[in-house]
């Protein structure tokens, strides 16, 4: 389902900055980030798992300062096959991008407001790029 709801102009600008994100992190994202526990460190992000946080310091603290808790998931409209190169959008503003070697593993990219449906809110702000065995939605 597409909804119209800006300009071409402010599309375009929106398929512009997606892109050279996804350039961005695909070429930051060499390796498994997928680190056990016992190596990774607890940084203070919201509900932070065992993968390391870049930035942590200032992205932590915005993170406890602008996360919410929230019983409501978003609306979230997935583009492609889920078997395959998919994109996946949610309100508030969330994007993520799957992409599937074809040999079991994914490239994931995802950047906004992500539902964490652990800690039964949305935490804010997110960027991740990741290697991982299966795609993701949030």
């Amino acid at each position: 389902m597409l909804v119209k709801t800006g300009t071409r102009s402010s599309v375009a600008v929106a398929a512009i900055v997606i892109a050279l994100a996804l350039v961005f992190a695909f070429r930051q994202c060499t390796h498994e980030v997928d680190v056990p526990f016992a190596m990774g460190v607890d940084q203070g992000c919201v509900n932070q798992g065992s993968d390391r946080r870049e930035f942590a310091p200032v992205i932590c603290w915005l993170q406890r300062q602008m996360s919410w808790k929230s019983e409501h998931e978003p609306h979230f409209v997935s583009i492609g096959r889920l078997d395959g190169t998919n994109l996946g959008l949610a309100w508030p503003p969330y994007i993520v991008f799957n992409l599937s070697d074809g040999n079991g593993h994914w490239r994931m990219f995802r950047i906004g407001f992500r539902y964490d449906r652990t800690w039964r809110g949305y935490i804010f702000p997110t960027v991740a790029a990741k290697n991982l065995s299966y795609p993701l939605r949030y």
